[in-house]
């Protein structure tokens, strides 16, 4: 978030100046489904994480120490909550969507629709597979998790781990401190499940194998167990499989037929799972999941049951017809075939019942502390538990909640000189402007950003490009341009800037607008989600 604590030196304040001199000349430019993992993961490791906080690099543990902190951007910076209509009209107009969307433990991982893949949300624990050193407390700018493309399947086991099918039928992990790296062996999946333990693949065969989970891999340790590669075990038996399903180390799967099967994963790394045998009693099913031990299971007719252990089968909320469905520990989501969300259980606000929001919706994720919706136009929604920005937005209510769903961002590719730009940090949009992370932009170019502090305080910042240089405030809405050419030397002029620098997960950021005064071609196309950045001059003389 943008804020004006002391350790971020920034506000969101406008500065008073209206008219300044033009620039130089430059071109026109699934769900969370293991609490137990979760819940475990998150008490062991908390005291260890606390001490790690202090040692991470100065802009995260900035970054850190404003967690918690009120949103204190400008009014129309806030979030727009879900229209009382219908919510899809609203990106109608963008080419890019998402086309899946798993819900965690306070994060969030999301499929574009051009087959990368983007996360949001916490990062204490590694979750958004961005890195395996940097850490941030909050995020509800989307960042493209790195080496992954043509991506056709996501899924997370909801305690930090997470993975996905590629159109090569490979299948890459990541997460529990790691960023992506394939399972070997693995040449034609068709769909995958990430579990708390264990994970299961889909192969296009109709068959399924399983890998133990590797162990986390906390910042600033090495463990040698953490490290094996994963070794598959087929599931013996099983065919014509079209989903599959993790309850703990109880393994499902669905047929083709509308049966259902189900096996138990060994708890050792070595170790085969379990024959498969039929669950007795269910035909003509269609989708599968698991809810606190039992399994939801969604026949033919639209009706769901609750399926325990014991194999007794219970009419589930049958007074709605239901499409899709999904659910965590605590509570369920069901769509409509009306398109209509409808939440059960613990709910993430405490309500039962119809998400009024939401409407024309296709796919739910239920994380465990908020939710998640898609509509047919491939728009995210969330709500619930805001407090690491998961559901895609700045929290809209005290204590960290977003009760009326907000509308994730897309995610916006930063692309210099041609190539796409890797990032730890996003590109941040507001209302105003898109938001870059100067320090990134400027190792792409090969610039130099440098911070200036007086008495302990930031005081400026300065971005050295060819024969210019820039020199911004915090607190201010303008930056100043010279020169450096001492053989041509040009007036310093001071350029107006749509907001003011920012802060954001510890980088310092700046609107796009303000790199233009470097002389470079800067164009940010938003419908596409990508802002392009490039020398002309340098490109000219490569031809």
């Amino acid at each position: 978030m943008y804020s004006n604590v002391p350790a971020n030196h920034v506000t969101t304040e406008k500065s008073s100046s209206s008219s300044y001199p033009q620039p130089m000349n430059t071109p026109k430019s699934k769900s969370f489904r293991r609490l137990t993992k979760a819940v475990v993961s998150a008490g062991a490791v908390s005291c260890l994480l606390l001490s790690l906080l202090s040692s991470v690099t100065s802009t995260d543990a900035s970054a850190a120490a404003v967690e918690g902190q009120p949103f204190t951007g400008n009014a129309s910076d806030r979030p727009v909550s879900a229209p009382a209509v219908s919510p899809v009209s609203s990106n109608t107009e963008q080419k890019l969507h998402y086309t899946a969307v798993e819900g965690g433990y306070y994060y969030t991982v999301a499929l574009r629709s051009d087959g990368s893949v983007w996360s949001w949300g916490r990062n204490l624990l590694g979750e958004l597979g961005i890195s395996e050193t940097i850490r941030y407390r909050h995020t509800f700018s989307p960042v493209r998790i790195p080496h992954l493309s043509d991506v056709t399947a996501i899924s997370t086991s909801g305690g930090g781990y997470s993975a996905a099918v590629q159109a090569d039928g490979s299948v890459w992990h990541w997460g529990a401190g790691r960023t992506p790296r394939a399972v070997p062996g693995i040449t034609n999946a068709a769909g995958v499940t990430a579990g708390s333990s264990t994970s299961l693949v889909l192969l296009r065969d109709g068959t399924v194998q399983s890998w133990h989970n590797p162990t986390d891999k906390l910042p600033g340790t090495s463990s040698h167990e953490a490290e094996r590669e994963p070794v598959l075990h087929p599931i013996r038996g099983l065919n014509n499989v079209v989903q599959t399903a993790l309850a703990g180390m109880d393994g499902y799967a669905l047929k083709k037929d509308g049966s259902v099967w189900t096996w138990k994963e060994a708890d050792k790394t070595n170790a085969g799972p379990s024959k498969p045998k039929q669950i007795k009693g269910l035909t003509r099913i269609s989708y599968i999941t698991d809810q606190s031990g039992d399994l939801l299971v969604l026949d033919a007719k639209g009706k769901v049951w609750r399926v325990d252990s014991k194999g007794k089968r219970t009419p589930y909320h049958h007074e709605l017809t239901v499409k899709k469905m999904d659910a965590s520990s605590n509570y369920v989501l069901l769509v409509t075939a009306k398109g209509e969300v409808y939440s059960y259980g613990n709910t993430v606000t405490g309500k039962q019942g119809k998400i009024k929001q939401l409407s024309d919706i296709t796919d739910v994720s239920a994380g465990y502390y908020h939710s998640l919706a898609r509509s047919s136009n491939g728009t995210v929604w969330g709500w619930g538990g805001d407090k690491y920005q998961e559901a895609g937005a700045p929290a809209t209510s005290s204590g960290g909640m977003v009760y009326t769903p907000v509308q994730a961002k897309l995610g916006t590719d930063l692309i210099v000189n041609g190539k796409l730009l890797p990032s730890m940090y996003p590109a941040v949009e507001t209302s105003a402007a898109l938001q870059l992370p100067i320090k990134v932009i400027a190792t792409a170019l090969g610039a130099q950003f440098q911070v200036h502090t007086t008495e302990g305080q930031q005081s400026h910042y300065t971005l050295t490009y060819n024969d210019r240089i820039i020199t911004v405030r915090p607190n201010e809405a303008q930056y100043t341009v010279s020169s450096r050419n001492q053989n041509k030397p040009k007036e310093a002029q001071v350029i107006t800037l749509s907001e003011p620098i920012g802060n954001y997960s510890g980088a310092v950021t700046a609107p796009y607008e303000m790199f233009q005064g470097l002389g470079l071609n800067v164009t940010w196309d938003r419908s596409r989600a990508a802002l392009n950045m490039d020398d002309t001059n340098q490109a000219a003389s490569a031809h």
